[in-house]
């Protein structure tokens, strides 16, 4: 493994650091009778379908990546996926995938070697940058504490993953 490998994944795992942080104080506020999961407010739901793209996306790709820098990201976004939606309330909620994340989603599923990859990498890229101003928006007007914390570390962390994602991609460029 080489040195930029190695720095893409302490960077990785810096990254899902503060989500894990977020989540520790999540399940700290629900013990103290803080709000479970159930119904979601209106105002987390484009986060939450953004998170359930990226995550649904992750899952296929611990499995059908080829690049260990793929396999290692996707594990991680998986874990980050789950603890904003803890951190949003929503554990367990399972929100359909908008129409053109699903359409994405069985592209992926049909695609082999290191064009799922790269198509993998292009749908992170993607989303990530579809996710930045979704969290930032309700970093400054959401209502629930708890997410909004997880939106405002959260929009760093997908700066995080842009860079990573994108050098991932040249790098399979060649």
């Amino acid at each position: 493994m080489d040195r930029r490998q190695l720095l893409a994944g302490g960077v990785a795992i810096a990254s899902f650091l503060p989500a894990a942080r977020s989540l520790s104080a999540q399940e700290a506020s629900t013990a103290q009778g803080g709000a479970a999961a159930g119904a979601v407010e209106e105002a987390k739901v484009p986060a939450l379908e953004g998170g359930m793209f990226l995550m649904q996306t992750s899952q296929l790709a611990v499995e059908k990546g080829q690049s260990d820098n793929v396999k290692a990201f996707a594990a991680l976004e998986v874990a980050e996926q789950q603890a904003i939606s803890r951190a949003f309330g929503a554990e367990g909620a399972q929100l359909p995938l908008r129409e053109d994340h699903a359409q994405l989603l069985q592209q992926l599923q049909q695609a082999e070697g290191d064009a799922f990859d790269m198509a993998y990498l292009d749908a992170q890229i993607a989303g990530h940058e579809e996710a930045r101003p979704i969290h930032e928006q309700y970093a400054e007007n959401g209502q629930d504490p708890m997410a909004r914390g997880a939106s405002m570390v959260g929009v760093t962390g997908i700066d995080s993953h842009l860079v990573m994602l994108r050098s991932f991609r040249q790098q399979m460029q060649g």
